[in-house]
């Protein structure tokens, strides 16, 4: 039976969330926050790892301020109000994406997250912020070129493993499953984690992500149990 080692999660839908019950955009990811400590509560039972999930590409920096405003306020209070449970719970908090928009008080907020939670080991959750995999690949090849003019690493040397060493994930296996809520229109990866996904299993969901339910993700990994996994034999 196939186990998930590392699972990703698209969380999608939590404006037409909003939109469907007559409320404000910021209510639905007020909503989303919620269903994402449930979600890692369901990881931990579950015996998974890693969880990521993306919570704020690179395009999603388009939105109005007041919005990401919103966001960014939000991510905030989480980390304040919710970093006991993490401890408590052993979950070791990580950030990945490009961290150049932050302000100070949202970098010191996350940075003071991933070194309180360092230490914990029961599930290793990371949170993709200002993300894209075309910019983490495009960094992650900026880095590994400054290292070959520098002479820290050689052409020759340069392996798929040295290569994902440089990536926002380094030290953590490939995606088994990704989970995606939102609708059977949203089929699609929208820039979510290329490289580790590339034979990860997809499982879409009908469900808009604040409604998603302890329910459809055991469907989710019963679906994954399910599939033969050939991984490209």
């Amino acid at each position: 039976m196939n186990e998930i080692k590392h699972l990703g999660v698209i969380m999608d839908g939590n404006r037409r969330w909003a939109e469907n019950n007559n409320l404000q955009s910021f209510q639905g990811h007020d909503k989303g926050a919620d269903t994402f400590v449930d979600l890692c509560d369901w990881c931990g039972h579950a015996g998974i790892d890693y969880l990521t999930v993306y919570a704020f590409s690179t395009e999603n920096w388009k939105r109005s301020q007041e919005e990401v405003l919103h966001i960014f306020g939000l991510l905030e209070r989480f980390f304040n109000e919710k970093l006991s449970r993490c401890l408590e719970n052993d979950i070791n908090i990580r950030v990945i994406g490009e961290r150049g928009k932050f302000s100070k008080k949202t970098l010191k907020v996350i940075e003071d997250a991933e070194n309180r939670t360092s230490k914990c080991q029961k599930l290793h959750v990371q949170i993709a912020l200002s993300y894209g995999g075309r910019d983490e690949i495009i960094r992650a090849v900026k880095r590994l070129a400054g290292d070959v003019a520098a002479n820290r690493q050689t052409i020759e040397g340069i392996s798929e493993a040295v290569f994902e060493s440089y990536l926002d994930t380094a030290g953590i296996p490939d995606v088994d499953l990704v989970i995606r809520t939102g609708g059977i229109e949203n089929r699609r990866l929208s820039n979510f984690l290329p490289w580790q996904t590339v034979y990860a299993e997809l499982y879409f969901s009908d469900l808009l992500w604040p409604e998603f339910s302890k329910d459809e993700f055991d469907r989710a990994l019963e679906y994954y149990r399910s599939v033969k996994r050939k991984l490209g034999k």
